[in-house]
């Protein structure tokens, strides 16, 4: 809203005020109307100025909504709330907190996304040049299997979607609002302007509102970076994208949709966000260099073919031939393969109760060496029981049941722990109270001054007792060695001071509570040992007792613990790597070891249900958080466990790694092809510029038992199989280096045939001799194909060797068979159906010698670096010893 919108509705509404005793003719409530909306202000800040001026008008005020529906708004009262009537008015006005962003992708756009693509591009103009030139159906092919991956990606990309809109609904964050004097929870995207909602610990603050009652805690570091937390009081503002860290309010919403703050400031940077993905950064790589060679080195293979320059009559031929190297260099179905595993695993991981949050997170968790927990809710199971009670001193008037019972009242908290304590110590007694302290996991306890008998607290001994915590010190320790978390209730008689305790606080009494251990705890933190990921427990809690709890659930080295309290944060990254328990750890401590531990070249996943963890889950590599935990947790999460079973993780993680490991798998076989045409088109651009006779050996057709028998048909076996290996290496690297062998093997092919052309009586000059070299070179580079394929598919199954041995015969027949078709010289004379002669004797046994040692020179090309390594290092040894 303009500046000068706003003083006018200022005046507007004091003249409003100056009239409300004057005499007037109309009767009920003077209404002043307003051109522009409160609720759409691109000042959020000056907007809830305004709402504040109007909760202080006696009268209310009309504004008319961008779609002219004039509505009446008012400051309603806090307990009454709005009305059905108001509600619905607001509904109709468009004052809905309705954002333009999805959780998904439209079924449109992902349409959009799979056709429009630079491959997908270039497919289409290339088989256009190829009809246009006169070619033959097989020329175009891969068009057709360019369709058809499209197809087949758009159809997994929407069931993914479907899985996750299904998940998201289930697990989309709920606002309590106050609605015709009672209280109602609704969706999110139902509160309306001027809705009275109710706040508590761990709630996701999801529009712009004005604190109308109470006091809470929030943390505003989504917005400003800083994780400080903030106290708000009646008449301050609370920004959409904050949480409660802790106590409750009541709030009036001022800004809703599309107009709430962080929308303004975040609008641009939202609209697209790079994954953290090695995969989606090779990828990216990968489609930045084949685009930048591709057309070039096209062009470049056609103007030097024969006949380019002055003979129209070749150009069909040589459109021809420089389209197959630049089909032969496109990976399209690489990216076909990525997403349909992805969106496969996707709907693997939904149907396990796992809502994937973002897509290439799985990539994140498939390649995790450490798993970072939060005991509570993880390694137990969130119940909590009370097991004992040592008294200290009691409070004249006021036994101990009834002094917990009264601060669980005042505190009116949410939680494990008191739901712990109203178990035992009940709810029933009510003292009035001057001033509170909410609960908060940076300050680890709960205060509340009561009128007649001072001050109370309640949390952690060492941080509620500070100075006088040797008085219990060796009591805690004993029992924290038992395994049981224990609270300390002191009190005071000073009043509490700007949210902080004073005076000397002196023991009351300690309460012993016990964590229940998830059954299925041991078996689960026996997987991850079992799989190489390193399981450390990063708590609140004493250490001591974390430590007891983790080693009975089988972490292994859980007796290496340490406290975290008063740590600087050089010592807390000195410590990240030491220890396997950190115990009374700080939000902030949390965040920062997950980040050393990054910083030591750890892939860090993080499990957490609360606020306190939430810094940590944004920092680390993969965060999962529990459906039972706090919405905020949720929000900031790439995935969450639908059913909060920590047992769940191991098949979270067993998909990660299968869909990242048969990706990079049968990466493989598509860059096998595209090196090869790269490094044959080169040689080909390097022979024509020698002089020689040189055209691009292979036509689009030659490829086509490569691209259906060796790519297609055996990657889509291939990558949804199970995998569970743990992934090492970069994932470009490891492809490139594990797909050039097989490359290399088919140029050296080439240049062995290029060599004993004329021997062997195929002059390039000839149509014969041409056809000749190309059956050579393309039925040599699909044997060598292949081969790649069973190294892949190695160790054979069932379904892998039906898979191998099917293709491979399949592609036997076709090479005998389907000559023509192919663009092939029939091998033998029996087959002679084109008008080429059949290969002569010399050419066929080239041919068998080429492709009998094809497989030995790709495992020596596979293996010489390593040879040559051992060598080195045995020399090394070998001149040690020497001196």
């Amino acid at each position: 809203m303009a500046k000068n919108s706003q003083n006018e509705l200022l005046s507007l509404l004091e003249e409003a005020n100056q009239d409300k005793g004057k005499k007037s003719k109309q009767k009920g409530p003077k209404t002043v109307i307003v051109e522009e909306p409160l609720a759409m202000s691109g000042d959020p800040l000056g907007l809830i100025q305004t709402n504040k001026q109007l909760s202080e008008a006696k009268t209310p005020a009309r504004i008319k909504s961008k779609n002219d529906v004039v509505v009446e708004r008012y400051n309603p009262e806090v307990l009454k709330g709005l009305t059905s009537d108001d509600v619905e008015q607001r509904q109709l006005a468009g004052m809905a907190n309705i954002s333009e962003k999805g959780s998904t992708k439209t079924v449109g756009k992902i349409i959009f996304t799979n056709v429009f693509t630079f491959f997908n591009l270039l497919i289409v103009i290339i088989c256009g040049l190829l009809i246009w030139s006169g070619a033959s159906i097989t020329q175009t092919a891969s068009f057709f299997i360019a369709t058809i991956n499209t197809i087949i990606g758009i159809i997994q990309e929407i069931n993914a979607k479907k899985m996750i809109d299904k998940l998201s609904l289930l697990s989309a964050p709920t606002a309590i609002v106050i609605r015709d004097s009672s209280e109602q929870e609704i969706s999110t995207t139902e509160v309306v302007i001027d809705d009275i909602i109710k706040l508590t610990s761990g709630k996701q603050i999801i529009v712009d509102a004005v604190v109308r009652e109470g006091s809470i805690e929030v943390n505003e570091s989504l917005l400003t970076g800083e994780s400080d937390p903030i106290i708000k009081k009646a008449g301050d503002t609370l920004y959409s994208g904050s949480f409660v860290i802790s106590g409750s309010c009541y709030a009036q919403a001022t800004a809703i949709g599309g107009d709430i703050y962080i929308e303004k400031l975040t609008s641009q940077a939202k609209k697209y966000k790079k994954p953290k993905s090695d995969i989606f950064k090779s990828l990216g790589t990968i489609i930045l260099v084949v685009g930048f060679i591709i057309v070039p080195v096209g062009i470049t293979l056609y103007l030097l073919a024969p006949g380019a320059w002055n003979d129209p009559a070749y150009i069909p031929t040589n459109i021809i031939k420089s389209a197959g190297a630049m089909l032969g260099m496109i990976p399209s179905g690489l990216f076909l393969l990525t997403t349909v595993t992805l969106a496969v695993g996707v709907v693997r991981l939904g149907q396990n109760n796992t809502l994937v949050q973002e897509l290439y997170c799985i990539e994140m968790l498939a390649r995790i060496d450490t798993l970072c927990l939060d005991k509570t809710g993880t390694i137990t199971d969130g119940t909590m029981t009370v097991k004992s009670v040592i008294e200290y001193e009691s409070i004249p008037g006021l036994p101990l049941k009834q002094l917990v019972s009264a601060i669980l009242n005042a505190q009116n908290d949410q939680n494990l722990t008191s739901e712990a304590l109203y178990e035992r110590f009940g709810n029933q007694k009510r003292i009035r109270h001057k001033a509170l302290i909410p609960f908060s996991s940076a300050r680890k306890y709960s205060a509340v001054e009561f009128e007649k008998y001072g001050t109370f607290a309640l949390g952690a001994p060492e941080f509620v007792l500070k100075h006088e915590y040797n008085q219990v010190a060796k009591e805690v320790e004993k029992q924290a060695n038992e395994g049981y978390r224990v609270l300390v209730i002191a009190h005071t008689d000073a009043p509490i001071e700007n949210n902080q305790l004073e005076g000397k606080l002196k023991p009351i009494a300690l309460i012993m509570i016990e964590d229940t251990i998830r059954p299925d705890a041991p078996d689960t933190i026996q997987y991850f040992k079992d799989n190489g990921v390193n399981v450390v427990v990063i708590s609140g809690d004493n250490p001591i007792t974390v430590s007891r709890i983790s080693q009975r659930a089988g972490i292994e080295n859980a007796e290496n613990y340490i406290s975290l309290e008063g740590l600087s944060d050089k010592d807390v990254v000195r410590a990240a790597n030491k220890y396997t328990v950190f115990g009374r750890v700080s939000p902030q401590q949390k965040k920062l070891l997950i980040e050393s531990m990054k910083n030591n070249g750890h892939t860090v996943a993080m499990t957490g249900d609360g606020v306190n963890d939430i810094l940590a889950l944004k920092e680390a590599d993969t965060s999962i958080a529990m459906a039972s935990g706090s919405e905020a947790a949720r929000n900031v999460s790439h995935l969450v466990l639908m059913d909060s079973n920590f047992a769940s993780m191991p098949k979270v993680v067993s998909e990660g790694r299968r869909v990242i490991n048969n990706i990079q798998r049968v990466s493989k076989l598509y860059l096998t092809k595209t090196l090869l045409t790269i490094l044959l088109s080169i040689t080909v651009i390097i022979r024509a510029l020698m002089g020689h006779d040189s055209i691009y050996p292979l036509k689009p057709s030659h490829l086509l038992i490569m691209e259906f028998l060796v790519i297609a048909i055996p990657s889509f076996v291939l990558a949804l199989e199970y995998n569970n290996q743990k992934i090492t290496g970069k994932f470009l690297a490891k492809i490139i280096k594990d797909a050039l062998p097989g490359a290399l093997v088919v140029l050296i092919n080439a240049l062995i045939i290029y060599g004993l052309a004329m021997p062997l009586g195929m002059d390039i000059s000839t149509i014969e001799g041409e056809v000749a070299i190309s059956t050579l070179i393309g039925i040599s580079a699909t044997a060598t194909s292949f081969m790649v394929l069973f190294t892949v598919s190695r160790p054979l199954n069932v379904k892998r060797s039906v898979m191998f041995f099917g293709t491979l015969i399949t592609a036997i027949l076709a090479v005998l068979l389907l000559p023509e078709a192919l663009e092939y010289t029939p091998i033998f004379s029996i087959q002679n159906v084109t008008r080429t002669n059949p290969l002569s004797l010399s050419q066929i046994l080239l041919l068998i010698v080429l492709i009998y040692s094809s497989y030995p020179m790709m495992y020596i090309i596979t293996n010489i670096v390593r040879w040559l390594k051992i060598v080195a290092k045995k020399t090394v040894h070998v001149i040690s010893d020497m001196k």
